[in-house]
């Protein structure tokens, strides 16, 4: 799913994680250098990378908040990833905070036991980025990767199931359009065979199908793969072995409406 804070289409998470990253490892190796060397130039610039970290972390923790609520699917394993990569970012926020309160200034000489809650911080974030790496390369969170035909991704919220959801020109065959509705997610698709609503989650890992490829009348996960046909929602192709919700479909005057009740859904031209 496409990052919602970004900048000029670049998700701004990614960009700013590196910075409390690189300042905070560089914190706890020139701590432990001044403390072995007895230089205090060394642990001073320690001091600094702690604060300046922390200050970053900061930052960088406003649009991975924004994406993990906004970006991330709901109900999914992404999302469960998220909530361990954040918890564990803010204690390491919270560690760092103490440490440079412990030491009072950069004149101070950091302890054993500054020292040791350094170590504990500094592979904190190592666990926490790879939780990271997981979201971007695995969960493909912030990533926006479109298919020959798909067109600019599509997405409308609607307040209510009796207003149109899209109008029949909008979408082109082998497009998709994400539709919320009171707080649903479901897929608007349209194929050879006419127009189709089915739900955004997959029945593997929750994966955001409105994300993933509508090949013919099959839309592909992005995550693992799963294939679902659009028209009854049945399992083409695993690893998911439940089927996905449909949606009954309905088109007046070229307005396309999605009908709350679940079940075969009915063609259109």
């Amino acid at each position: 799913m496409r990052s919602r804070a970004h900048f000029q289409s670049h998700p701004l998470h990614p960009m700013l994680v590196a910075f409390p990253i690189g300042l905070w490892v560089f914190s706890f190796v020139f701590d432990l250098l001044g403390r072995m060397s007895g230089n205090g130039l060394l642990w001073a610039a320690g001091f600094y990378c702690v604060v300046a970290g922390c200050v970053m972390a900061a930052l960088a923790a406003i649009p991975g908040v924004i994406d993990l609520f906004l970006a991330v699917p709901p109900s999914s394993s992404a999302r469960q990833r998220g909530y361990i990569h954040g918890l564990l970012n803010s204690t390491a926020l919270l560690l760092f905070i103490a440490i440079a309160i412990r030491r009072g200034g950069s004149a101070a000489m950091p302890d054993n036991l500054s020292l040791f809650l350094s170590a504990i911080g500094v592979l904190g974030i190592a666990i926490s980025g790879w939780l990271g790496g997981t979201l971007v390369y695995r969960n493909q969170i912030g990533v926006d990767h479109r298919y020959a035909g798909a067109g600019q991704f599509k997405e409308r919220t609607i307040d209510s199931w009796q207003r149109p959801a899209a109008h029949l020109s909008e979408l082109a065959d082998g497009q998709m359009m994400l539709v919320k509705i009171a707080g649903e997610r479901v897929v608007l698709a349209r194929c050879r065979d006419g127009m189709f609503a089915f739900s955004d989650h997959c029945t593997h890992k929750g994966g955001p199908l409105s994300d993933g490829a509508l090949v013919g009348c099959m839309v592909q996960c992005p995550w693992h793969g799963s294939q679902f046909d659009v028209a009854t929602g049945r399992v083409v192709a695993g690893p998911a072995q439940q089927k996905i919700e449909t949606y009954t479909t309905d088109v007046r005057n070229g307005e396309v409406y999605i009908i709350r009740s679940k079940g075969e859904i009915k063609k259109v031209a």
